[in-house]
C-alpha cells in the first residue's frame, strides 16, 4: 500500500526562487555582512540535553526515528521531551495507545551533506516504523547550490529506504524564512526565495517514492512558535509542529502503509 497523494498541488520552483542562488552571489559581501550582524545578535543556543531517545510502553510497539538538523537535536529546549521527535512521538502515542519508542540522529547547523557524510551509520543502527527527516533549512541559509542540494536529498531518501525498508519517510517543508523576525532584508528573502527552490524541487522527488512524504508548509508561526534567538522553536512550536506533521502524516494513510510491509 502506498501512502495517499498530498492534500496541496506539486508546485515547481519559479525564476524568482531559481534567481536567488545568483543573485547572492552578485549581493555577497552585503550578505556576508549581514549574517555576521545576526550572528552577534542572535542567542547561541545548545542543543537539548540527552538523552535522545526514549519510550512509552503499549501494545503493538512502533519506532520512530529522528534525522536531521538543530531541530531534530532540540535547539531552543531545555527538555529533550519538548523536542520535535519526542513531541512526534508522544503524540503518536497518545492518538494511537499504541508504544512508542524514539530516538534523534543530528546536529545543529548540519546540512544534507553533513547528515550524509557523518550520520548514516547511526542513523541506520536500528530498525524503525518512522522516519522523521528535518533538514534543509542550513542548506538554503549556507545558500548551496540547487543542483547538489536535491542529488543529496534523492541520496538520502534512498539510504534511508535501503536501510528502513518497513519505514514511512516523513520529510518537513523547509522554514517560512520570510517570517522569520531575526533576519534582516535583504538576506531575509534571499534565503526564502533560495529555500522554495529546494523545497519545490525535492518535494515532488519526495512524493514519486510510494514510502515517503512531505508535510505541507507551515500555516504561519503564532506568538510563541520560537525560542529566545527568534529563530529556533520553543516548547510550544516544537508542541504544534509534531502534532501538525503527525495529522498530515496519519491523514494520508502512515500507519496503514507501516501495516501493509
Amino acid at each position: 500500500m502506498s501512502l495517499r497523494p498530498p492534500r496541496q498541488p506539486l508546485e515547481a520552483p519559479t525564476v524568482v526562487h531559481r534567481a536567488a542562488w545568483p543573485v547572492a552571489l552578485g549581493l555577497s559581501p552585503l550578505l556576508y555582512a549581514q549574517g555576521k550582524w545576526v550572528r552577534r545578535q542572535v542567542p547561541r543556543l545548545p542543543h537539548a540535553p540527552s538523552p535522545w531517545e526514549g519510550e512509552r510502553p503499549g501494545p503493538s510497539p512502533l519506532s520512530v526515528l529522528g534525522v536531521g538538523d538543530s531541530t531534530i537535536a532540540g535547539v531552543g529546549v531545555k527538555d529533550p521531551l519538548h523536542g520535535l521527535v519526542p513531541q512526534f512521538s508522544l503524540a503518536l502515542h497518545e492518538r494511537t495507545q499504541r508504544g512508542v519508542s524514539w530516538r534523534s540522529v543530528g546536529e545543529s547547523g548540519a546540512t544534507s551533506k553533513d547528515i550524509l557524510r557523518s550520520f548514516l551509520t547511526p542513523a541506520l543502527a536500528t530498525p524503525a516504523d518512522m522516519v522523521i527527516v528535518s533538514l534543509g533549512a542550513n542548506d538554503a541559509k549556507d545558500l548551496k547550490p540547487l543542483g547538489a542540494t536535491v542529488s543529496r536529498f534523492e541520496r538520502l531518501v534512498k539510504t534511508l529506504h535501503e536501510g528502513h525498508p518497513r519505514a514511512v519517510l516523513i520529510f518537513s517543508a523547509l522554514p517560512a524564512f520570510y517570517l522569520f523576525p531575526t533576519l534582516p532584508q535583504p538576506l531575509r528573502s534571499i534565503i526564502y526565495a533560495h529555500a522554495q527552490a529546494i523545497e519545490r524541487s525535492i518535494r515532488p522527488m519526495i512524493e514519486s517514492f510510494p514510502f515517503a512524504m512531505m508535510s505541507p508548509p507551515p500555516p504561519g508561526y503564532h506568538d510563541t512558535f520560537f525560542a529566545v534567538d527568534g529563530f529556533h522553536p520553543s516548547e510550544d512550536g516544537y508542541r504544534d509542529w509534531a502534532r501538525f506533521a503527525l495529522e498530515d502524516a496519519l491523514e494520508r494513510g502512515a500507519l496503514e502503509a507501516i501495516g501493509a510491509r
